[in-house]
């Protein structure tokens, strides 16, 4: 009888280990961090309490709890989040990342939830059109797609990259650039925040999020693809998103 009552709670120690996330590897056990660059609502902003919010904290709020890990930010310029899943200072990059052929080589992606175009934003009334970019100043987040396109397309003398886009929106409003060029959620996020602001979209690709994980990390990869596909699946994710965005 002690063996079975021994064995037994040999079983449930291990169902609770898993349950609490220790099957996975990660950073810190029991934790899911990610590295975040919080200034682009509606996918992460902060309170003001500091405390990163948006689309993507909420779908790993849900993610994590089935997973029985803790999220947890970790706040940072966009270029560095890119890189801190291998750099072992993060699981993962959700930081409305897009899916791109050359970051696979240093990440591995979850299945995309969500899909964004590129946005022009400027001041309402400025002569700023699709047509005529190459003329103007075009301000961009440090390593973006919005910098990519903008640099190959106009050349970098026509682009201000900025590590935060809260800093290339202070340089709109001061004239120091003539437009930016964001994902069009992104975009409009902003264009409500301030006054006297618009957007075009531009003709651009269409582009996919995802999370990115430090590669090699498969078993917590697909435990999150698992998880997301339902999200997707039931509806949740379309659900957060229209809560961010009304």
């Amino acid at each position: 009888m002690k063996k079975i009552v021994a064995l037994m709670m040999a079983v449930c120690l291990v169902l609770c280990a898993a349950a609490a996330g220790a099957e996975y590897k990660t950073v810190e056990a029991g934790k899911f961090i990610y590295s975040t660059s919080p200034d682009f609502p509606p996918f992460e902003s902060t309170d003001d309490q500091d405390n990163v919010i948006g689309i993507e904290p909420d779908i790993l709020a849900i993610i994590c709890g089935n997973l029985g890990l803790t999220p947890e930010a970790y706040p940072i310029d966009f270029d560095s989040a890119l890189i801190a899943p291998s750099a072992g200072k993060a699981d993962a990059v959700v930081s409305g990342v897009t899916v791109r052929e050359d970051r696979k080589a240093t990440m591995d992606f979850t299945i995309p939830y969500v899909t964004i175009v590129q946005g022009v934003v400027f001041k309402q009334g400025a002569d700023v059109t699709l047509e005529n970019l190459k003329d103007k100043t075009i301000g961009v987040q440090s390593g973006t797609t919005g910098q990519i396109y903008a640099v190959d397309d106009f050349g970098e003398d026509h682009v201000a990259a900025y590590d935060k886009y809260s800093l290339a929106f202070q340089a709109l409003q001061n004239g120091q650039v003539d437009c930016i060029m964001v994902d069009d959620m992104v975009g409009a996020a902003y264009v409500k925040q301030i006054p006297g602001l618009e957007m075009i979209k531009t003709e651009y690709e269409p582009e996919e999020f995802a999370f990115g994980f430090a590669k090699g990390n498969t078993e917590l990869l697909e435990a999150f693809n698992a998880e997301l596909q339902k999200l997707i699946d039931d509806g949740t994710i379309e659900q957060i998103i229209l809560k961010w965005n009304e």
